[in-house]
């Protein structure tokens, strides 16, 4: 609590300091999360009863057109995760901790058109057809690192970034020892009349054990020193407006230099929509490789670095992303057919959003994996989720979202030796989700 006083008043400075005569204007932004959900995991039939909140402050500080500052703190977190904290685990002040999300600068460089990032932000690869990125997605969490944006011509603008993660570990001033991962992308970002395309690449250096990675290694961290590449586009084509069709792909490597655990693997999405005036049927598929032998787990995958695909909100990560019934938030190793309908409305600021979505396995055998088969799905396992979403705009900065899910599943015993002797590991799921988001 002391250090939320602490932060409190270090802002009543900050308006203080702020007056008209100051060379800096100040402008704050905010979000309240608020998330309230039971229902029943699928595959391990676990039942949940969540109820929790989160709490994003931010700061810009503007000197002028050419140079500012940001600053956002996040309140609220919890022993496990960034993302909030469950209501009545507040009995040691661990949750009311406060952290800082994002820190950076954003600057000009004279006498030219390019912006210059500093810091910790929120920075990743393009999104990809439905949203998000697999490989690397900008929105989770803070990284470390300067992005780079440039206007070349009317219709191209090129960036890149240069990223860190890991953490202070033994031998810091030797690079080849700190324990931290270097990520280097370029993209360029074309359009044209009724189209638009953005090839990207990123080149990875990466350490032994740093930390904030997810290339499929259980530990969540990188088995040993080594490299990995990307490169990935992903295109949107608008000239039949008011039909909009979404592609991308992309293709990724990890070499690791005692070629232990190397892997390579890549996916396709697609997404198409249709607007009307009774709402936006929408027509989605994807394919992720996965595993075709069984030496060791998920070397088909394509290596990630904090990526998400999230197509479903029970399967995955919900409107709002408070809470994870599943907690699966990985392309690889899976495909899908998605239908649906979305913003549909019969009453003023109500909207609703249905859809039907099929999940397959590429792996070919999940005996070599100890993951469940929601995480580790073979070609024999299926499932099918049902997804109803309805927003509603209390007021201008007020929403709430409730979130309707069922899982079927059918997941084959025989390609999951380690859960064989589970009886609820074949179970099916189901959520409600009533979610409550303040923004100013």
């Amino acid at each position: 609590m002391k250090k939320l006083t602490t932060l409190l008043l270090a802002a009543g400075m900050v308006f203080a300091a702020s007056a008209p005569a100051s060379a800096v204007d100040v402008k704050m932004d905010g979000e309240y999360m608020f998330s309230f959900g039971l229902g029943e995991r699928v595959a391990t039939g676990d039942n949940f009863d969540n109820a929790g909140q989160r709490f994003r402050l931010g700061m810009t500080f503007a000197a002028n057109e050419n140079l500012s500052g940001y600053m956002q703190l996040q309140a609220g977190i919890s022993q496990t995760a960034n993302n909030g904290y469950d209501w009545g685990t507040d009995t040691t002040g661990r949750n009311s901790d406060v952290a800082v999300r994002q820190a950076y600068i954003d600057w000009i460089i004279p006498s030219t058109d390019v912006k210059v990032r500093m810091g910790k932000q929120l920075t990743g690869l393009p999104i990809d057809a439905f949203g998000k990125n697999a490989i690397m997605h900008p929105g989770w969490g803070g990284r470390d690192g300067i992005s780079l944006t440039a206007p070349v011509t009317d219709w191209l603008d090129v960036s890149a970034f240069w990223l860190r993660s890991g953490y202070f570990g033994v031998n810091n001033n030797d690079t080849d020892q700190s324990k931290k991962s270097d990520f280097f992308s370029a993209a360029a970002a074309m359009k044209f009349e009724g189209f638009a395309v953005t090839p990207y690449v990123m080149y990875g250096a990466i350490d032994a054990s740093a930390t904030n990675a997810v290339p499929g290694s259980t530990d969540g961290g990188y088995l040993a020193d080594g490299n990995a590449f990307w490169a990935g586009v992903t295109t949107t084509m608008t000239y039949f407006d008011p039909f909009v069709l979404k592609l991308s792909g992309a293709y990724g490597t990890m070499n690791y230099d005692s070629n232990i655990d190397d892997r390579s693997g890549w996916y396709i999405q697609a997404k198409a929509s249709y607007k009307t005036a009774y709402g936006t049927p929408i027509l989605g598929a994807w394919y992720g490789s996965g595993d075709d032998r069984n030496d060791y787990a998920r070397q088909g995958w394509i290596p990630t670095n904090a990526g998400r695909f999230h197509p479903t909100v029970a399967y995955c990560a919900g409107e709002y992303g408070l809470y994870d019934t599943t907690t699966r938030h990985n392309i690889a190793g899976t495909w899908g057919v998605q239908a649906g309908i979305e913003d549909v409305s019969f009453l003023q600021d109500l909207s609703h959003k249905f859809t039907v979505t099929l999940w397959k396995g590429t792996n070919s055998d999940g005996n070599s994996s100890s993951l469940s088969p929601v995480d580790y799905m073979t070609y024999s396992d299926t499932a099918v989720e049902f997804n109803l979403v309805n927003t509603y705009n209390i007021y201008k900065n007020l929403t709430a979202c409730l979130e309707l899910s069922y899982i079927i599943a059918d997941y084959d015993k025989d390609d999951h030796a380690v859960w064989a002797g589970r009886d609820d590991w074949s179970e099916n799921g189901w959520s409600a989700m009533l979610n409550f988001a303040y923004k100013f």
